[in-house]
């Protein structure tokens, strides 16, 4: 399917994720298989604003139904299916409910939800991959078992590193795939390390523990290195390693005889998902991605009491657009995001907007970084992008309104 000169971006399904995969441009497209978590705050009830007239930053599906009635879970699904057509179209994807598993009633009281959305995805003739794991329930494995017998498409299974230092891992795993009734060659295997931290075992060690290593149709490793929230860090611009990266390129580059993974992260966001609260007040911040760093320019809270609130965007964006670390609005569609709103744009954008920016430009710069690695490393090379637009070293840019 793929090999290492590849990247599987885990994205929670929301309007700025959806946004930014939906933005990147084909030559980037061929180098990603996305993994989509569906979070379950799409099947609560919608909620307008609190008591104290904050709007809601959680994004939602928009429904029908008032503020304080659930949508029903089947069209929450039928809604996810066609924005998956809309963003991804018809190249394959992984889809991994671990966020719903049990909290959702079944549909029309006796069909799985992954079976339900399989089969929506498969009405629409998307290339569903259901992901799935060793802890799962009992019934959520067999709607796996039923969706990769219905399509083809084998299975994805998700360990952690938890699961890989267990003593019975491989007997654990041999056992999943004969429940499934899957081969290891139908299996693509996810290492998800979560929220990076250099304490924990290394790469190498968990490697070593995956038996059959070379025969899994492909072998991802995902981590994050994105903090947990921008709270700790005070107002203006700060430098964060993405150290995810660094360790994937120097076991990805490096001598250790052990299968080379696909690269896999959450993007710039934090690894470990906890859902968010309705309402609350976050920072007019911009997350920025470059080829060894994220840069963070952080403002204060856009509903603080006689604050700048969102105009602090375009006047962060100016900023941004001046810098020698701008890649140039010709970069993504995140880059001509933020230089149309240095520019002066008509709006000043919200935190969904500058985060789906974020996403698009990060998941273009990793895109390209791959593309510029050797192609003895998978697969993929044949369908490198030109190295002329992985710059190494971002294009100066200067705006309009800076000029």
């Amino acid at each position: 399917m793929f090999g290492a000169n590849h990247y599987v971006p885990i994205l929670r399904w929301k309007p700025a994720e959806r946004g930014a995969l939906k933005e990147l441009r084909d030559e980037d497209r061929g180098r990603i298989t996305p993994l989509i978590e569906i979070p379950r705050k799409l099947f609560e009830a919608p909620q307008n604003k609190d008591t104290e007239g904050q709007t809601p930053v959680v994004d939602q599906i928009p429904f029908e139904e008032t503020e304080g009635q659930r949508p029903d879970p089947g069209q929450v699904l039928f809604k996810v299916a066609k924005g998956l057509l809309d963003a991804w179209r018809y190249d394959p994807f992984f889809v991994d409910l671990c966020h719903v598993d049990g909290q959702i009633p079944q549909i029309r009281g006796t069909k799985h939800t992954l079976i339900h959305i399989a089969q929506e995805a498969r009405r629409l003739k998307l290339k569903l991959i259901p992901v799935t794991g060793l802890s799962r329930k009992r019934k959520y494995q067999i709607a796996v078992s039923h969706v990769a017998a219905a399509d083809g498409r084998g299975a994805c299974v998700r360990v952690f590193p938890d699961d890989v230092l267990r003593p019975t891992f491989a007997h654990d795993l041999t056992s999943l795939l004969r429940n499934l009734s899957l081969k290891v060659a139908d299996v693509d295997l996810l290492l998800d390390c979560q929220d990076f931290d250099s304490e924990k075992p290394s790469y190498e060690t968990l490697l070593n523990r995956i038996p059959r290593l070379e025969e899994w149709r492909t072998f991802t490793l995902a981590s994050g290195a994105f903090p947990q929230d921008l709270q700790r860090f005070e107002r203006g611009i700060h430098k964060i390693e993405r150290h995810d990266w660094l360790t994937w390129q120097r076991l990805a580059l490096g001598e250790v005889g052990l299968r080379k993974p696909s690269f896999s992260d959450y993007t710039v966001q934090y690894g470990r998902y906890v859902e968010p609260p309705d309402f609350c007040n976050p920072s007019a911040s911009i997350r920025y991605t470059l080829a060894e760093h994220w840069l963070i320019m952080r403002g204060e809270g856009i509903l603080n009491e006689g604050g700048p609130g969102c105009a602090q965007y375009p006047a962060s964006a100016t900023l941004w657009c001046e810098s020698n670390d701008f890649y140039g609005p010709d970069f993504s569609y995140g880059d001509r995001y933020i230089s149309r709103m240095s520019d002066g744009a008509d709006t000043d954008g919200n935190p969904a907007t500058w985060i789906r920016a974020g996403i698009n430009h990060h998941m273009t710069v990793v895109s390209r970084q791959i593309a510029s690695l050797p192609s003895s490393l998978g697969i993929d090379a044949p369908r490198r992008a030109n190295s002329r637009y992985l710059h190494s070293q971002p294009i100066r840019h200067r705006s309009k309104r800076g000029a």
